[in-house]
């Protein structure tokens, strides 16, 4: 029986909403905090022109899993396309997850719809081209790219690469450029578009003699394109901060033994995905420092197996060889070769590559004589994956508890758990975290103060006072720890030490508005009111709608004062 095409979108729609309505239940989880709940940057039309100059860029070393920075998009490369979406979301959501995650969820169901049609193109199947959407729509190793609200770049360079890929099927040339531009805007990945289409025009296509004047038909606008997106991503606006690599990950020896594993270990998630979790940078997990430990020479071999089949097959199963090379072709952004990245394996980073992967799956699975119930059966294997997974990003406290449970022996993991706890004012459980993150990583100042002041919210001051001060000792600069002390010695009434810690916080930094308000609330328990006016006053000028401040000041003018 044929296959209608309105009734496979329709399928599709409706098998991703079902798969995927539990994650619209989810909070702000991880990166979300940095990137859009505490950003400012997002949250005013204002700053829109700052999507067009480096002031978009943030330091690499502001960027904090806890999201306590607000400096720049929150992106350390320039990816203007996702953080527009960031406007538009906040000027509708506000600070309401539903929204943004609903926009997640549109941008994955479009993106298995543009697939079936993508492939409906190449194949002229629809039975295939359906299979290899719906494959697409319900595996578990997508999870991550649409729970993770920041990590929205990878459904939109998805989005735009299947789309200049229709489009450049389609002959639309100038609407298959302006799709490859918006795709490289996305996400770097957008860069290996060329090298996909010249494997597509060599497989399915008889390449004329003169294969020159064929690339300079086809492909000049295009390369055009690249270098334009080099010059704006590599030069103008360039990030001077390194990546935060794993040490052994700063090594390309190490990357280069490493990867292969890697690599492995994503086709091993795509055929049985257990074990798929969100990783930390400093995950030494897979590490190799030797080309002969087994599990290298293993997964070269597997690699290299893949790739000699694919080449061997090229004319006989063109289709085969253009998934296997759309896999391989597909991770080389993501290598950590050529470029290091922080994270050296993701799932998220599997998005555009797992296209090679359900195209195969969905070519095998249609020669079989069973094919409906197979394809069930793999459909409901995948989306139970799948539907556990989006509750693993229900909130920070069940994704850092998760992440502490895969990760026991890491710092970080303790760490952010501890403040998810604090944050939701779960104070004992916050302090226990801290306490085991520290016996990981003795040296973390902001740990200590932290730690510190969980104790000073608890009342606790003289264990308070300990963790900031061992905070200070490891990072004399560290201006959180000098407000702290000053709240702390300004609620056992010791003002003047209160001001020193106040003024030492910003002598380290003038814009620092909580210390400004914290030293208006000690002139103001000295009822020296006019200094505590001035210090309000100060605060308000750095962040005209802080309600605490505001409220300091209308206290004041309601006393006469």
């Amino acid at each position: 029986m044929p296959i209608n095409t309105k009734s496979a979108i329709i399928l599709i729609v409706l098998i991703v909403a079902l798969v995927y309505v539990n994650s619209l239940k989810n909070s702000f989880v991880w990166d979300d905090y940095s990137l859009i709940v505490e950003n400012d940057f997002v949250k005013s039309w204002k700053n829109f022109y700052r999507l067009f100059n480096k002031s978009y860029l943030t330091k690499i070393s502001d960027i904090d899993y806890l999201g306590e920075r607000d400096i720049g998009s929150g992106e350390f490369s320039y990816r203007p396309v996702v953080t527009f979406s960031y406007f538009v979301d906040f000027s509708i959501w506000r600070l309401e997850p539903f929204g943004y995650h609903l926009t997640n969820l549109i941008l994955h169901i479009l993106n298995a719809v543009l697939l079936f049609i993508f492939v409906d193109l190449i194949v002229r199947d629809k039975r295939i081209a359906l299979l290899t959407s719906l494959f697409f729509a319900v595996h578990p190793v997508n999870a991550e790219a649409v729970n993770n609200i920041s990590f929205r770049e990878d459904l939109f360079v998805f989005l735009f690469f299947i789309l200049a890929f229709i489009f450049y099927i389609k002959r639309f040339s100038i609407a298959s450029l302006f799709m490859f531009l918006l795709a490289l805007f996305s996400k770097e990945m957008a860069i290996i578009f060329p090298l996909v289409l010249l494997c597509y025009d060599y497989l399915f296509k008889k390449m004329p003699k003169d294969i020159f004047a064929h690339l300079k038909t086809y492909y000049l606008g295009y390369i055009g394109i690249l270098l334009f997106y080099i010059f704006i991503r590599f030069i103008l606006m360039a990030n001077a901060d390194k990546p935060m690599l794993a040490l052994p990950m700063a090594n390309l020896y190490t990357r280069t033994l490493t990867m292969p594993k890697v690599i492995l270990t994503y086709i091993q998630w795509m055929l049985f995905p257990v074990n798929v979790h969100p990783t930390l940078p400093d995950d030494p997990s897979l590490f190799s420092h030797s080309l002969f430990e087994p599990g290298v020479l293993i997964s070269i071999s597997a690699i290299v197996a893949l790739l000699v089949i694919a080449v061997r097959l090229r004319k006989k199963s063109p289709l085969f060889s253009f998934a296997v090379l759309w896999f391989f072709i597909a991770l080389i952004p993501v290598s950590n070769i050529f470029y290091p990245l922080t994270n050296y394996i993701a799932s998220r980073y599997l998005y555009l590559p797992v296209v090679g992967f359900c195209l195969l799956l969905a070519v095998f699975v249609s020669r079989l004589p069973d094919v409906r119930v197979i394809s069930t059966i793999l459909l409901i294997f995948y989306a139970i994956f799948t539907v556990i997974a989006n509750m693993g990003w229900k909130n920070n406290v069940t994704f850092w508890s998760g992440m502490v449970e895969n990760y026991p022996d890491n710092a970080l993991a303790h760490s952010s758990l501890a403040s998810s706890f604090r944050k939701s004012g779960l104070l004992d459980k916050a302090i226990s975290e801290y306490k085991a993150a520290l016996s990981l990583d003795p040296n973390y100042a902001k740990d200590y103060n932290n730690l510190g002041e969980c104790f000073y919210q608890k009342g606790m001051f003289a264990e308070a006072m300990q963790e900031l001060k061992k905070a200070l000792e490891l990072d004399p600069g560290l201006i959180s720890a000098y407000i702290n002390l000053g709240s702390v010695f300004g609620d056992k009434g010791s003002y003047p030490q209160a001001i020193k810690y106040f003024e030492k916080a910003i002598q380290l930094d003038r814009g620092s508005l909580n210390a400004y308000n914290g030293l208006g609330v000690t002139y103001a328990r000295m009822k020296k009111y006019d200094l505590a006016r001035k210090a309000w006053e100060k605060a308000l000028e750095i962040g005209p709608d802080n309600k605490a401040v505001q409220e300091n000041l209308r206290k004041l003018r309601e006393l006469g004062i």
